[in-house]
């Protein structure tokens, strides 16, 4: 082997399978594998020196090569590299040290996927490290590690390894990594769980024993077996009732005591009723004991209480990758770290310049100042196409870089930034309740004390009719038990959970969750026109030529004219002179007037301008005849030579959708109109296009919202769709608000929901929802009131014992959760 000219600057390993660059503070250093940059990367961001040399002296070093991610010796860097010489020189492949990691295969074993939160990352490289690691440990299939978000998932074989066997390889390399919700959360969530099978447990040896001592109506059994029999049942049972169902006795207390009754009031007055008329029976030597009845009810509940979080987190699933679009760190640029260095998030300030690489999530808004590259923004306008930015362009926070490096000055940081704003106005939205729900949590005050006076009554009326005590005590716990004023409760909430987090995966923000309900009740749709059916930006449409020029050289000739000026129209001609690479010319004596621009061509008078600029050329053109109806500020004339040989049509272009979403609407029974500041000719142009009869110009904002009270003294129910700002009359007048946002602050629009893609398409997403949450929600508060209407006379009639009661109401439960799940399921 020759001796190699270089070596690794981490390891000192040749040189020779491959070489890795990395460009630090100005200097190149070379590395023999990614393992040994990323590393170094991580012992630059940690350590105080900047000497290689001693960076192999350090733990993470050592730790790094004992597991594999850097190489011990020349032959494992070669066999890495798959050199032929690596496989002259290396040890057996079948050696079990030389083993490469076995990779994912679905149709041989069963993986689960596991999310992990790992702290004490300093920089990507450490995210790399993690994700290679794992990568190479038994039984994980694969692995992806975040550094942005500071998390990991990986898919696991359960059968080589266990979640708390990744954890701590995790751990073992200096991170403290841990499921995403443990904390006080998750403890609850295990304590509930762990709470659940005990009683269930105990509740099953309840249950069977009381089979055995329920033999005595058939066969007769001595004083000293049925309490052998009993005492057993009672000590479960009270373990079952006093453990088990300890949650919900603090719950009634509470709630009692605040004067706010709720299901655990009934469960509670029923279980205590069950188990305490069953201690009178054990020392009475009764069989005629129900502790099998209280620890069932517990149970039971108990049970619905875990599949009812389940379904809540299933819902608002969404809404926790959404709000975990706020990362933790940024890498902010000095001049002491002039690529930056990573520190915590809410060190960023604006102003402050901060770079992003690919994979990263933005943690603000900003300018970008360097780099080109795409990025995500799915997760903001619901658009699953990259986007392409560049040096100049803006950029929203929550993106994620697909490809590139970008450097960002920040604008919008934290609470003023995108997602701050959006993070904010959802979990104002998840707060607000609907005047609806309003009225059924005041009728539930009533609801539960009703329902024990039913159940009290029943008892009375039984013992007054002659039944015995133990028959009315059943009937009075049946009655308690089978009411469900938990399915009024949680009708409205899961169904307003699931449609906002919905909506946000469509890219639609909603403020008011009783959009969703006025939706429903719309008549009219008045669309402002700049901005909202228009790209809101002033363009070239299209060029005529009238004569033998072609339209490349009289955008040539224009952009010729309009070199030296800087308006508008001026500045839209160059651009699309620059990117269709028409050739400029010489021009002579060249003279700025008001309304337009002459000069001299070869000997020839050329002039650009207005309507009136050039009003003799046109008048003695006869092949102008169709552009009588163009609005005059969007028709620019060019002559040469006394003249006319081309006309520039500008406007703001329609944008793609808006012809299909009108149509959409119109088809659904909506009447559609279109009002603007701008001329009455230009909006009703851009209304037949579109397909819309009532078209209004040339109204200011608040002859806009007069336009909407006028149509709603008709009976009308109208909804406003604008930029937020500009129309904000309108959209308070309006009984519903839709913002298309445009980049402006969030918290500045009077919108019920923005559609933060910009696209009016969404609208026609947001009324097809709207309707199924609607229905979601009519479903389930008709379920439940239908349920409590006839399952407690059944009950007060005796047709049912206190353990169909309780299951039953589980079931009521349950059907409302499932039904709106069904919401999440079809979309």
């Amino acid at each position: 082997m020759n001796k190699p000219a270089e070596s690794c600057d981490l390891c000192g390993l040749p040189l020779r399978y491959q070489k890795v660059t990395a460009h630090i503070s100005g200097k190149t250093f070379c590395f023999c594998c990614m393992g040994c940059k990323q590393v170094f990367y991580m012992l630059m961001e940690s350590s105080h020196t900047a000497d290689p040399d001693s960076f192999r002296e350090t733990e993470l070093f050592k730790k790094c090569q004992e597991i594999g991610i850097i190489p011990k010796s020349e032959t494992e860097l070669a066999e890495r590299t798959g050199t032929p010489e690596a496989v002259t020189t290396a040890p057996s492949a079948t050696s079990p040290a030389q083993e490469l990691p076995k990779q994912k295969d679905p149709y041989n074993e069963t993986y689960l996927s596991l999310n992990l939160h790992v702290h004490q990352m300093w920089c990507p490289a450490c995210a790399w490290v993690i994700e290679e690691t794992l990568k190479k440990s038994p039984g994980i299939g694969s692995a992806s590690c975040n550094f942005a978000t500071d998390r990991v998932r990986c898919d696991y074989s359960p059968v080589i390894t266990s979640p708390q066997e990744i954890i701590a390889s995790i751990n073992d390399l200096g991170y403290e990594a841990s499921l995403p919700s443990e904390g006080r959360e998750d403890k609850d969530r295990k304590a509930e769980l762990i709470r659940f099978v005990v009683s269930a447990f105990l509740t099953m040896n309840v249950m069977m024993l009381s089979f055995a001592l329920y033999s005595g109506f058939f066969t007769e059994l001595s004083r000293d077996n049925v309490y052998k029999l009993s005492w057993p049942i009672f000590v479960m049972a009270s373990v079952v009732i006093f453990y088990g169902g300890s949650n919900i006795y603090r719950r009634a207390l509470a709630g009692i005591s605040a004067a706010g009754f709720s299901m655990e009031t009934l469960i509670t007055a029923g279980a205590f009723s069950a188990y305490f008329y069953s201690i009178y029976g054990l020392l009475s030597a009764s069989i005629h004991l129900y502790f099998d009845t209280s620890s069932m009810l517990i149970t039971l509940v108990l049970l619905g209480k875990l599949l009812e979080r389940r379904a809540k987190d299933e819902v608002q699933e969404d809404l926790a990758n959404f709000f975990a679009l706020r990362p933790t760190k940024v890498r902010i640029c000095s001049e002491i770290y002039p690529e930056g260095r990573y520190v915590d998030y809410q060190h960023l300030r604006k102003g402050d310049t901060f770079r992003v690489e690919e994979n990263e999530i933005l943690p603000a808004d900003g300018l970008i100042l360097g780099g080109e590259g795409s990025v995500d923004e799915s997760s903001l306008t619901g658009e699953p196409l990259p986007v392409v930015k560049k040096a100049g362009d803006r950029i929203k926070s929550g993106s994620r870089v697909i490809q590139g490096i970008f450097t960002i000055k920040a604008e919008g940081v934290g609470a003023d930034s995108v997602v701050g704003q959006m993070i904010t106005i959802m979990e104002q939205a998840l707060g607000k309740k609907t005047p609806f729900e309003g009225k059924a949590e005041r009728a539930l005050q009533w609801f539960v004390p009703i329902v024990l006076a039913l159940a009290g009554g029943t008892g009375l009326v039984c013992l007054f009719f002659g039944h015995t005590l133990e028959e009315a005590l059943i009937r009075a716990v049946t009655v308690t038990v089978i009411s469900c004023p938990c399915t009024l409760g949680i009708a409205i909430p899961m169904a307003r959970v699931a449609g906002i987090s919905l909506a946000g995966r469509k890219g639609i923000l909603v403020r008011d969750f009783t959009s969703f309900e006025q939706a429903g009740r719309l008549d009219v749709f008045v669309l402002d026109k700049t901005g909202t059916v228009t790209m809101g930006q002033w363009s070239l449409l299209k060029i005529l030529p009238v004569g033998s020029l072609s339209e490349k050289e009289l955008l040539g000739l224009a952009a010729s004219l309009e070199k030296e000026s800087d308006h508008l129209i001026a500045a839209e001609i160059i651009r699309e002179a620059a990117k269709h690479r028409a050739e400029l010319v010489t021009l002579q004596g060249v003279e700025v007037c008001e309304n337009g621009i002459s000069a001299v061509l070869e000997g020839k008078k050329i002039r650009i301008g207005s309507r009136g600029f050039l009003a003799d050329e046109i008048g003695r053109s006869s092949a102008l005849s169709l552009l009588e109806n163009q609005p005059e500020h969007s028709l620019v004339f060019m002559s040469l030579a006394g003249e006319v040989c081309g006309v520039f049509i500008f406007g703001d272009e329609i944008k793609p959708t808006t012809t299909q979403t009108v149509k959409t609407l119109q088809e659904a029974g909506y009447q559609v109109a279109l009002i603007s500041g701008d001329d009455n000719l230009t909006t009703k142009t851009i209304a037949a296009e579109m397909g819309i009869d009532e078209a209004l110009g040339g109204r200011l904002p608040q002859e806009k919202a007069n336009y909407i009270a006028a149509l709603q003294a008709r009976g009308c129910q109208v909804a406003m769709v604008g930029d937020g700002i500009n129309d904000a009359p309108a959209m308070v007048q309006a009984d519903l608000a839709i913002a298309v946002h445009s980049g402006s602050h969030l918290g500045k629009e009077a919108a019920d929901l923005t559609l933060m893609r910009g696209d009016p398409l969404q609208i026609c997403d947001f009324i097809y929802l709207a309707k199924r949450v609607k229905n979601k929600v009519n479903q389930n508060l008709g379920c439940s009131f239908l349920y409590n209407l006839v399952s407690i006379p059944i009950a007060m009639s005796g047709l049912l014992t206190p353990l169909i009661a309780v299951s039953a109401m589980l079931l009521s439960s349950l059907s409302v959760i499932g039904n709106t799940l069904l919401l999440l399921r079809k979309d």
